[in-house]
C-alpha cells in the first residue's frame, strides 16, 4: 500500500529520457522584450539621420557655411570713409606719388599721362604744346639729408630747375615768396622774377612731409606773359596736402 502511495507522488518518466517541465513562458517574453528594444533604437537611428541629412541641405553644408561668412567679412560698411584711391575733385591735379595737390587753372592747361612725365617728376601739367609748352607746373619728391635747411634747399631747387628751361639770361635768381605752411606742413615758397613783368617768370612750393623727405609743386612761364603768369600763381597759392 504504501509502495503505491509514494509512486502515485511523482511524475512517470520515459526510460532514458529527461524529466519533462511545465512552460513558463520567459523565453518568449524576452525575445518580444529584445525586439522592441532594437526597433526603437533603429527607429531613433533612422530619425537623427534624417534630420541631419535635412539640415545638410538646407544649409547647403559646411562649405556654404564658410562661404557666407567669408562674404560677410568682404562686404562693406555702410559709412565706412572713402579708401585713398578716391578720385580728385574735377579740377584737381592730384598727385599720390609726391603728396600733394593743387587747381588746375583754367584756359587751356593739359595734364599729361603718366608714361608722358620727365622721370625727375612725378605729374606735368602744360599750356600749349606738349613739346614746346609755353607754361607748365610740375610735382615731385624732395629728399633731405640734415645739411641744408628747409629754406636752403627750397632756393637751390627754385635756381637748379628754373635755370635748366631758361637760356640767354644768365643764372636766374630765386627769391622767398612767403609760403611758411601747407596744412599744418612746414612749408618754403620761392619765386624767380616778377608776374607783372615779360619776362619768364616761375613759382616754387616746397612742402616738409617728414624729417627724411619733402614734396615741391614748380610752375614756370618760360615765354612770359602777365595772363600765364597769373595762372601759375593760382595753381601755387592752392597747393595742398593730400
Amino acid at each position: 500500500m504504501n509502495a503505491r502511495s509514494d509512486e502515485s507522488t511523482h511524475p512517470a518518466t520515459r526510460p532514458g529520457g529527461p524529466p519533462r517541465h511545465r512552460g513558463t513562458g520567459e523565453p518568449d517574453s524576452a525575445k518580444r522584450v529584445t525586439f522592441t528594444v532594437a526597433l526603437v533604437a533603429t527607429f531613433l537611428f533612422l530619425l537623427v539621420t534624417a534630420g541631419g541629412l535635412v539640415w545638410f541641405l538646407s544649409s547647403g553644408g559646411p562649405d556654404s557655411e564658410l562661404t557666407s561668412g567669408a562674404e560677410e567679412a568682404e562686404a562693406p560698411v555702410s559709412g565706412s570713409e572713402p579708401s585713398d584711391d578716391s578720385p580728385a575733385p574735377e579740377g584737381t591735379v592730384a598727385d599720390p606719388g609726391s603728396g600733394v595737390a593743387y587747381e588746375l587753372p583754367d584756359g587751356g592747361w593739359e595734364r599729361l599721362g603718366d608714361d608722358e612725365v620727365p622721370q625727375e617728376y612725378s605729374s606735368y601739367v602744360v599750356l600749349g604744346s606738349v613739346e614746346d609748352p609755353d607754361s607748365f607746373i610740375v610735382t615731385g619728391s624732395q629728399r633731405f639729408d640734415g645739411t641744408e635747411t628747409l629754406e636752403e634747399t627750397g632756393l637751390r631747387l627754385a635756381t637748379d630747375t628754373v635755370g635748366t628751361f631758361v637760356t640767354g639770361g644768365g643764372t636766374p635768381e630765386a627769391a622767398p615768396s612767403g609760403t611758411e605752411e601747407v596744412d599744418g606742413h612746414p612749408a618754403f615758397g620761392a619765386s624767380v622774377g616778377s608776374p607783372t613783368d615779360e619776362d619768364p617768370y616761375g613759382r616754387l612750393v616746397l612742402v616738409k612731409m617728414d624729417d627724411s623727405h619733402g614734396a615741391f609743386v614748380l610752375g614756370l612761364n618760360t615765354d612770359g606773359g602777365t595772363e600765364a603768369s597769373a595762372a601759375v600763381d593760382a595753381a601755387l597759392n592752392s597747393v595742398g596736402v593730400l
